[in-house]
């Protein structure tokens, strides 16, 4: 195995552990600690969607450097990652401050699905066949 595959398959690893440790924090926030007032909103935050945002970026990371085959795909891959964190860090910070507008959340949004295209991208790039020449 090399080292490139397995700092892939390890980034997975990491981060279904993130996403895992984000449901446990749904279900025991949610269901055991029955926390669902509006003043609970702010620990959701740091226990819920912060994991998820990090663990969501380490699956899709790991997995494109499992698959990475083309260096142009970096052209994508690299600014889907710095908004994925500019928005995890967005959205953690407005989850804290539930007065938030939805002007704000809707920012975030419009940047989440702007990563996401672009990471789609960059797999689209990846998986282009090299020309034979």
């Amino acid at each position: 195995m090399s080292a490139r595959v397995f700092l892939g398959i390890s980034l997975v690893l990491l981060g279904a552990i993130f996403t895992l440790y984000s449901a446990y924090n749904v279900n025991e926030l949610i269901f055991i600690q029955e926390r669902v007032s509006r003043s609970d909103i702010p620990l959701y935050a740091g226990n819920v969607a912060l994991p998820m945002m990090v663990g969501l970026l380490l699956i899709v990371d790991g997995l494109i450097i499992c698959g990475f085959s083309r260096r142009s795909s970096i052209l994508f891959h690299l600014p889907a990652n710095l908004i994925w964190i500019l928005i995890s860090y967005r959205l953690y910070f407005a989850i804290q401050e539930p007065t938030e507008p939805r002007l704000t959340f809707y920012r975030i949004f419009v940047f989440m699905v702007f990563a996401a295209c672009l990471f789609i991208g960059g797999a689209v790039v990846n998986f282009i066949p090299k020309s034979r020449g």
